[in-house]
């Protein structure tokens, strides 16, 4: 079904910024159009655009935040994020390693109430880099919803949502008994909520804190951010499937250190001017790499996926749920960064997302733009 309901109109907020003249207001026509083409070219419901230069914040918001309603999105629409909220949860890792309670090279069991001798394999037992790089061979999903049976009153993704929101942590850690690596750690990377899920875990034994408190003085209060566990339900865009089925949201207190955190376009671009700056020990550690391709052109920091570019490094990480996609992407040697926030799930939207994040970024920077290869390795952010 094509939103022919839905105008497809753009809000330019300016917070603030220096008057540049015509070359701005080409600019803000120019990702207007930008906008507006990705929204119709996927079949989308709404989308919020915040890009950092210059020490200065814009945002651009198209479509509705949701199907049946006429309103705008604005910078503080709160978006789900997905994955791209494993950089903080590995950001959180930093702080610990530069505050010395903790090592990259120690393994999760260390900070757990018993042992787990099945994270092994091939010699090689998982250590807390593994869970931030990717390479721990981990399981994506526990629990796994693959057989979950679809309700006839309503969509399976949102059968699945119930079941991921009634997950408790005592659970986790008796099915983590049950999981073994696929492979030897550390050799190559894969996607694994599980992973994240059990960083999470290890996070609360080391700060004496649940997770969400965590995150709260350790990024959010600093950053002047809302909370991405409790968000203002008021600002909350509904989510929706490729078939445009609407989604509750998404708030499993088990998924925050991998995919349930929410943020608007606002927030999240506060957290990426941080990451731009670099000024923060932790944060200089997160950027560093733990893995690479062999040719040495893509590795990987503390989740965030890096290569070069004629700017200088390029980082960035993307995120779906059953309704949202997202991208948060950083050039910290050209001091520029892109968020964009969408609220459906359509087939390929993260990676349409991170095509129109380098669209923009040809704009804002023309004469020494670089296309850049996804195919070296490095495997796609996901759920």
């Amino acid at each position: 079904m094509k939103l022919k309901g839905i105008a497809l109109t753009c809000f330019v907020a300016l917070i603030p910024v220096a008057d540049f003249g015509a070359d701005t207001a080409a600019r803000d026509a120019a990702i207007h159009e930008l906008g507006r083409a990705w929204l119709a070219d996927n079949d989308g419901v709404g989308l919020s655009i915040g890009v950092y230069e210059n020490a200065e914040r814009r945002f651009y918001n198209f479509g509705a935040t949701r199907l049946d309603g006429n309103q705008t999105p604005t910078k503080d629409t709160i978006y789900e994020i997905g994955s791209v909220g494993k950089t903080m949860t590995g950001q959180l890792l930093a702080r610990a390693v530069v505050e010395g309670r903790a090592a990259l090279t120690d393994e999760p069991s260390k900070y757990l109430d018993e042992p787990y001798p099945n994270l092994e394999s091939g010699g090689e037992r998982i250590r807390l880099v593994h869970l931030a790089n990717m390479t721990s061979q981990l399981a994506d999903n526990i629990p796994d919803v693959t057989q979950t049976r679809k309700i006839e009153s309503e969509p399976l993704e949102a059968t699945k949502l119930k079941v991921f929101g009634a997950y408790t942590q005592e659970e986790f850690l008796r099915q983590l008994h049950r999981v073994a690596p696929r492979r030897e750690p550390g050799v190559d990377p894969a996607q694994s909520n599980v992973g994240a899920m059990l960083l999470g875990v290890v996070l609360e034994k080391l700060y004496g804190e649940a997770f969400d408190q965590i995150l709260a003085h350790e990024i959010e209060k600093p950053l002047h951010m809302a909370s991405g566990t409790q968000p203002p339900i008021k600002l909350l865009a509904r989510g929706y499937t490729k078939s445009n089925e609407e989604l509750p949201t998404f708030n499993a207190r088990m998924s925050f250190a991998a995919a349930s955190l929410r943020y608007g376009a606002d927030d999240l671009l506060k957290f990426a001017a941080w990451q731009l700056a670099e000024r923060d020990a932790s944060v200089k550690l997160a950027h560093q790499p733990t893995w690479s391709t062999p040719d040495q052109r893509q590795s990987i920091a503390l989740f965030w996926i890096r290569m070069e570019s004629e700017h200088g490094r390029r980082l960035y990480y993307s995120g779906g749920t059953y309704g949202f996609s997202s991208v948060c992407d950083l050039y910290p040697d050209a001091r520029l960064g892109v968020v964009l926030l969408s609220n459906k799930a359509t087939d390929g939207a993260q990676d349409t997302l991170r095509a129109l994040s380098g669209k923009i970024m040809a704009l804002l920077r023309p004469a020494d733009f670089l296309k850049q290869s996804s195919s070296t390795g490095v495997p796609r952010p996901d759920r």
